[in-house]
């Protein structure tokens, strides 16, 4: 009993001082998240070191779009003066702009996509988006950055007396938990038929460069040499600041769907045809949509479900030289786009395959980014069917569908997107074994059904003629005697015309005698008189034999007629020149290489019938 209790005692003591060395977690949902103190930045997480990271230089360039959209765009070069690597940094975004935000992305100088995430962080009323480095920032090290975002629904839209008028408010500088030197710099870029009526100015800072572009540049400031974090040494009303423009060109637009269809063929094709569908949800009328499509792009139709719009020739993009843009004019053969109405068009264009692909024997790779149509609008939903046909298996690709389908030997990638910014790309690579077998069949059926088309026109044809032939000289006698004699007569008296005729042309050159010429036109002339005499018998043979014969015989007799016309009205072109009857030398020349076609074509049209008839002689 006694080493019993023993060894009881022994196992309570083991599992309390388990206990004891075991530790507790708490798990609070809210870590991180500060909603009304000022977060401590020596002590919150992911600040560790902030007072040692310095921002050098800051370019923001800050683009409102006519239709709703407002694009930011923050060039940053960060410095760690810090003891330790630096692997992040945090920005802020304003918590009342946080629900407008559509879209953001961070990329490093060398375009290389840097991972960004809400940080669930909460700092002076600004929600924090944490920036991940590719590697670390050691001490002493500095690297710049693009952060972009994108916002929705801030501009302000109220009609005036004869105008529509614009507000937006937003922060002049980025909101960042370190402290900046003093190369900083904000462009705010309105629209290009926008007249600015209003700019509010941060400190002693805001001027004008163009009608449509302002800046604030601390290069240019009396007052301030540097920005604290989250813009502490700034007024608070100046660290939000509200412009006003008015524009009568543009207004609140956005697209309610894009179902866009990729096809790609191994062939060596990639044709893109999409549907949008766009409503005006402002004040005015709109009359103009611009749409940008890649500038290698060709074969463009645009169009609807009356028929094919009309739309402007293409310029280049200046900020963006890989895209072409052009505009739909609806108020030229279509009506203009009413405030609350719609309009749904679609586009169709092809891409060079060359500049998207790489072959490796029986693989294809595809490089391609999805949203290959831009414009300035908010999407609320795009849907992008990629269509491979001749596609075997899919080796691998960058960005898993929404969806996967095989339809009649294609695959069909299926992505879907949301809210979707203007300048939001997609970049998606795939590689795919090709079907050899699927790819070659539908062309060799397609041959092959043309080939049979061809042969089965062939063999109704020629039996038709043949059935024509037998129902014309079935039971007939032929007159072969009658058809020699008669083509042998007709081919001397075509010699000698054309005798006379090239004679006559070396007579005007004065190559030949005029004596000479006279001679040759007398003999062959009473010759070509004789032969006629000749023919008149055959000719009558053959009219008598059948149908056939007798159309042939009257087509010569009426080219013969029309031969004597054209050299009639040769001679009286000839008579009229040289009487100084026609108005200049260079009408004279026209007229008459004319007339020699024509005779030409007459001499050309006789040889063929003649050789008909020399058919039957077969």
């Amino acid at each position: 009993m006694k080493y019993k209790n023993k060894k009881i005692l022994l196992v309570s003591i083991v599992f309390l001082t388990l206990i004891m060395l075991t530790p507790f977690q708490i798990n609070n949902s809210n870590q991180g998240v500060n909603t009304d103190e000022i977060s401590d930045l020596n002590y919150s997480s992911g600040l560790e070191g902030a007072e040692n990271i310095i921002i050098t230089t800051i370019l923001r360039n800050v683009e409102v779009s006519g239709s709703g959209i407002i694009n930011i765009e923050d060039d940053l070069t960060v410095k760690n003066t810090y003891n330790n690597p630096i692997p992040s940094i945090l920005v802020g975004i304003p918590l009342n702009l946080i629900d407008n935000l559509i879209y953001f992305k961070s990329v490093s100088s060398n375009e290389h996509s840097l991972l960004s995430e809400r940080s669930n962080l909460i700092m002076n009323d600004n929600e924090m988006i944490m920036i991940h480095f590719d590697t670390p920032l050691f001490p002493k090290q500095n690297i710049t950055i693009t952060f972009s975002h994108s916002y929705a629904n801030i501009p302000i839209y109220y009609i005036g007396p004869t105008e529509q008028n614009i507000d937006y408010s937003i922060n002049p500088f980025p909101i960042l938990p370190y402290k900046t030197e003093k190369e900083v710099r904000t462009l705010f870029r309105m629209p290009e038929t926008s007249e600015v009526i209003d700019f509010e100015q941060v400190e002693d800072i805001g001027n004008m460069i163009t009608d449509n572009i302002y800046e604030y540049d601390l290069a240019n400031s009396l007052e301030l040499d540097y920005l604290e974090p989250f813009l502490e040494n700034l007024k608070e009303e100046e660290r939000e600041i509200t412009i006003s423009f008015r524009d009568m060109d543009v207004t609140k637009m956005q697209i309610e769907s894009v179902t866009r269809e990729i096809y790609i063929s191994a062939w060596g094709l990639i044709r893109i045809r999409e549907e949008i569908l766009i409503q005006n949800i402002g004040f005015i009328q709109i009359s103009l949509l611009s749409i940008n499509i890649p500038i290698l792009s060709k074969n463009l139709r645009v169009f609807d479900d009356i028929g094919d719009l009309e739309i402007s020739t293409f310029t280049e993009n200046e900020e963006n030289p890989e895209i072409k843009t052009f505009s739909i004019n609806l108020a030229r053969n279509r009506a203009v786009l009413s405030p609350s109405s719609k309009y749904k068009f679609m586009l169709e264009y092809q891409l060079p395959f060359e500049d998207y692909s790489s072959i490796n024997w029986f693989e294809q790779s595809i490089k391609i980014n999805l949203y290959t149509t831009t414009h300035e609008f908010y999407v609320l939903e795009e849907n992008v069917h990629l269509v491979i046909e001749g596609c075997n298996d899919l080796v691998f690709i960058s960005t898993d569908p929404y969806a996967i389908q095989q339809s009649r030997g294609s695959t069909i990638l299926t992505y879907i997107s949301e809210n979707k910014s203007p300048i939001e790309r997609f970049m998606v690579q795939f590689t795919f074994s090709i079907d050899i077998f699927n790819l070659l069949l539908r062309p060799l059926i397609l041959i092959l059904i043309i080939a049979l088309i061809m042969s089965l026109y062939v063999v109704i044809i020629k039996t038709r003629k043949r059935k024509e032939i037998e129902g014309e000289l079935g039971g007939e006698f032929i007159p072969f005697s009658e058809i020699r004699e008669f083509c042998s007569l007709y081919d001397e008296k075509n010699a000698l015309s054309l005798e006379i005729r090239r004679a006559e042309q070396a007579a005007k050159s004065k190559k030949m005698a005029k004596k000479t010429y006279s001679n040759i036109l007398s003999k062959n002339t009473l010759k070509i008189e004789q032969i006629k005499q000749e023919l008149l018998p055959f000719k009558k043979v053959l009219m008598d034999t059948n149908e056939t014969f007798e159309n042939l015989i009257k087509k010569l007799d009426v080219l013969d007629a029309e031969r004597i016309s054209v050299d009639d009205s040769l001679n009286l072109l000839e008579t009229r020149y040289k009487r100084g009857r026609l108005p200049s030398k260079a009408a004279y020349e026209k007229l008459s290489t004319d007339f020699d076609r024509r005779r030409k074509k007459i001499d050309r049209t006789i040889d063929r019938i003649i050789q008909q008839l020399r058919s039957y002689l077969l």
